[in-house]
């Protein structure tokens, strides 16, 4: 009776070992695997260079674009740097230009005082007799001489203010005109940055 039990319960254990066989192996395989790459350091030296590469290849492209961003934001702030210093020197040229004119009309302004005087004193020289009256001069001849002679150094003083005023007024204005050229072109330079800024 225990021989009957047995061959009916054979079937059955053998089906329940079939069914676990399958996953264990595919197990036991797995790991024989992965003890055969442990044994065998070679295997993974031979993969190793191929996920290498790619890293390298993938690092060495964030580099160039790292690069060339670095280069761009450079050339954008060279231009940057080169308009902050044109505009300086434009305002330092202003000024100057602006201080310049103020001398120059400082100067036209000594320049026409000193004609003014020098057409007084002409038309006094021209007029002693009525200088010797304006005096009442006792001796006419000697006060007349007196009075010529003074005009007329009077008149060389202004004569010599006038040289020297008119060769100042000269020099100021040849700085000045330098000056304008060179505001000009600064000018001329800034004014199409500023055009491309506002088109950005």
């Amino acid at each position: 009776m225990f021989t009957k039990s047995l061959d009916r319960l054979l079937p059955c254990i053998s089906a329940i070992l079939i069914t676990f066989s399958g996953p264990a192996s595919a197990q036991t395989k797995s790991s024989t695997d992965q003890v055969q790459r442990a044994q065998n350091p070679r295997a993974r030296i031979d993969a190793a260079p191929v996920d290498s590469d790619e890293l390298t290849r993938q690092t060495l492209g964030d580099l160039a674009r790292q690069v060339s961003a670095l280069t761009e934001e450079l050339r954008r702030l060279r231009k940057q740097s080169d308009r902050n210093t044109g505009i300086m020197e434009l305002l330092l040229n202003e000024e100057r230009l602006s201080k310049l004119e103020d001398k120059i009309q400082d100067t036209q302004g000594q320049k026409a005082q000193l004609d003014q005087r020098e057409l007084d004193l002409q038309r006094r020289m021209k007029n002693i007799q009525g200088e010797l009256l304006y005096r009442g001069a006792v001796r006419r001849d000697e006060a007349e001489a007196a009075i010529r002679a003074e005009l007329q150094r009077a008149l060389d003083d202004v004569h010599s203010q006038q040289m020297v005023t008119r060769q100042r007024l000269s020099e100021l204005e040849g700085q000045a005109e330098r000056l304008r050229r060179r505001v000009e072109v600064l000018r001329s330079k800034l004014e199409p940055a500023e055009n491309n800024t506002r088109d950005q």
